[in-house]
């Protein structure tokens, strides 16, 4: 493994955190699959995201293919950020702050893109 920088550990530490937070969201997404309890999904490895997209496939008509879409963005930007951090341990895998930016940034605009979706689904006057 590759000496860090300490920028390069920041990043990661960016990295984690944005990740962490859009599985948050997914478990929270995912919750029915829990008797409504996010927690209950969060709490094992990779449900958080087995869970979505199994909810996803209820959501309402005019707006399921958006959420099934964007949890399946956050399913690649995820093994995006595993793969990143794992290519530490590999003497070729020359991964930077940088990288570890880049893939935090597509994980937070993803969270934030399902967050507005989800409030927006929520808002959204019943007829």
């Amino acid at each position: 493994m590759q000496r860090l920088t300490d920028a390069t550990v920041l990043a990661v530490g960016r990295l984690t955190l944005a990740a962490t937070e859009l599985e948050y969201l997914l478990a929270w997404i995912g919750a029915d699959q829990a008797g409504g309890d996010p927690a209950a999904v969060f709490v094992l490895p990779g449900e958080s995201l087995r869970a979505a997209r199994g909810s996803v496939q209820f959501a309402p008509p005019e707006h399921r293919a958006q959420f099934i879409g964007l949890v399946e963005a956050a399913a690649m930007y995820l093994t995006q950020s595993q793969t990143a951090l794992r290519a530490m341990w590999f003497e070729s895998g020359r991964v930077n702050a940088a990288t570890f930016d880049e893939i935090a940034g597509l994980l937070l605009r993803c969270r934030d893109q399902l967050q507005a979706l989800l409030d927006e689904v929520n808002h959204a006057p019943t007829a």
